[in-house]
Protein backbone atom coordinates (compact mmCIF):
# COMPACT_ATOMS: atom_id res chain seq x y z
CA UNK A 1 0.00 0.00 0.00
CA UNK A 2 2.69 2.26 0.12
CA UNK A 3 3.66 2.50 -3.20
CA UNK A 4 5.83 5.66 -3.90
CA UNK A 5 4.39 6.17 -7.71
CA UNK A 6 0.99 6.62 -5.55
CA UNK A 7 0.49 10.30 -4.69
CA UNK A 8 0.28 10.92 -1.22
CA UNK A 9 -3.00 12.34 -1.73
CA UNK A 10 -4.47 9.43 -3.32
CA UNK A 11 -3.58 6.53 -0.80
CA UNK A 12 -5.97 5.14 1.16
CA UNK A 13 -5.57 6.36 5.15
CA UNK A 14 -5.02 3.75 7.62
CA UNK A 15 -8.36 3.11 8.77
CA UNK A 16 -9.54 2.06 5.11
CA UNK A 17 -6.30 -0.23 4.54
CA UNK A 18 -6.82 -1.46 8.28
CA UNK A 19 -10.95 -2.15 7.04
CA UNK A 20 -9.82 -3.70 3.77
CA UNK A 21 -7.34 -6.15 5.68
CA UNK A 22 -9.45 -6.68 7.96
CA UNK A 23 -12.25 -8.10 5.47
CA UNK A 24 -9.00 -9.90 3.01
CA UNK A 25 -8.33 -11.87 6.34
CA UNK A 26 -11.99 -13.09 6.86
CA UNK A 27 -13.77 -13.30 3.31
CA UNK A 28 -14.89 -16.72 2.64
CA UNK A 29 -15.41 -16.38 -1.35
CA UNK A 30 -12.32 -18.38 -1.71
CA UNK A 31 -13.63 -21.46 0.07
CA UNK A 32 -17.24 -21.15 -1.16
CA UNK A 33 -18.42 -23.78 -2.89
CA UNK A 34 -20.49 -23.84 -6.47
CA UNK A 35 -24.33 -23.47 -6.00
CA UNK A 36 -25.16 -25.93 -8.78
CA UNK A 37 -23.39 -28.50 -7.17
CA UNK A 38 -24.32 -28.39 -3.95
CA UNK A 39 -27.68 -28.43 -5.25
CA UNK A 40 -26.85 -31.58 -6.81
CA UNK A 41 -25.35 -33.11 -4.35
CA UNK A 42 -28.69 -32.44 -1.82
CA UNK A 43 -30.82 -33.90 -4.73
CA UNK A 44 -29.39 -37.11 -5.46
CA UNK A 45 -29.11 -37.72 -1.81
CA UNK A 46 -32.90 -37.19 -0.94
CA UNK A 47 -34.33 -40.03 -2.71
CA UNK A 48 -34.74 -43.16 -1.21
CA UNK A 49 -33.56 -45.76 -3.55
CA UNK A 50 -30.36 -48.17 -3.40
CA UNK A 51 -28.11 -48.29 -0.64
CA UNK A 52 -30.09 -45.17 1.06
CA UNK A 53 -33.22 -47.48 1.23
CA UNK A 54 -30.64 -50.36 2.18
CA UNK A 55 -29.21 -48.13 4.87
CA UNK A 56 -32.24 -47.36 6.33
CA UNK A 57 -33.57 -50.45 6.92
CA UNK A 58 -30.89 -51.50 8.51
CA UNK A 59 -30.66 -48.47 10.84
CA UNK A 60 -34.36 -49.30 11.66
CA UNK A 61 -33.00 -52.80 12.22
CA UNK A 62 -30.27 -51.58 14.52
CA UNK A 63 -32.53 -48.69 16.15
CA UNK A 64 -35.27 -51.67 17.39
CA UNK A 65 -32.47 -53.69 18.73
CA UNK A 66 -31.34 -50.97 20.82
CA UNK A 67 -34.64 -49.81 21.74
CA UNK A 68 -35.44 -53.53 22.31
CA UNK A 69 -32.18 -53.55 25.30
CA UNK A 70 -32.38 -50.49 26.60
CA UNK A 71 -29.05 -48.87 24.95
CA UNK A 72 -28.63 -45.82 24.23
CA UNK A 73 -25.60 -46.16 22.72
CA UNK A 74 -26.97 -48.62 20.84
CA UNK A 75 -29.97 -45.99 19.38
CA UNK A 76 -26.86 -43.18 18.77
CA UNK A 77 -25.26 -45.91 16.56
CA UNK A 78 -28.48 -45.88 14.81
CA UNK A 79 -28.79 -42.48 14.71
CA UNK A 80 -25.62 -42.07 12.97
CA UNK A 81 -25.93 -44.41 10.19
CA UNK A 82 -29.61 -43.47 9.25
CA UNK A 83 -29.46 -41.99 5.76
CA UNK A 84 -32.08 -39.42 7.25
CA UNK A 85 -29.82 -36.22 6.65
CA UNK A 86 -30.62 -35.90 3.07
CA UNK A 87 -34.17 -35.55 3.38
CA UNK A 88 -33.59 -32.89 6.15
CA UNK A 89 -31.08 -30.84 4.49
CA UNK A 90 -33.16 -30.99 1.14
CA UNK A 91 -36.45 -29.73 2.91
CA UNK A 92 -34.27 -26.96 4.28
CA UNK A 93 -32.85 -26.26 0.89
CA UNK A 94 -36.51 -25.75 -0.53
CA UNK A 95 -36.97 -23.60 2.38
CA UNK A 96 -33.82 -21.65 1.58
CA UNK A 97 -34.60 -21.11 -1.81
CA UNK A 98 -38.49 -21.16 -1.66
CA UNK A 99 -38.79 -23.63 -4.28
CA UNK A 100 -40.84 -26.93 -3.27
CA UNK A 101 -39.88 -29.04 -5.98
CA UNK A 102 -37.62 -31.20 -3.84
CA UNK A 103 -40.21 -32.09 -0.82
CA UNK A 104 -42.80 -33.73 -3.10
Amino acid sequence: MNDPKIPRANRPDPLTRFSLMIRERFSLEEDKAQEVGIIQSISKGIEFKGINFWTLIFAIFIVSIGLNVNSTAVIIGAMLISPLMGPIMGIGLDIGINDQTMIQ
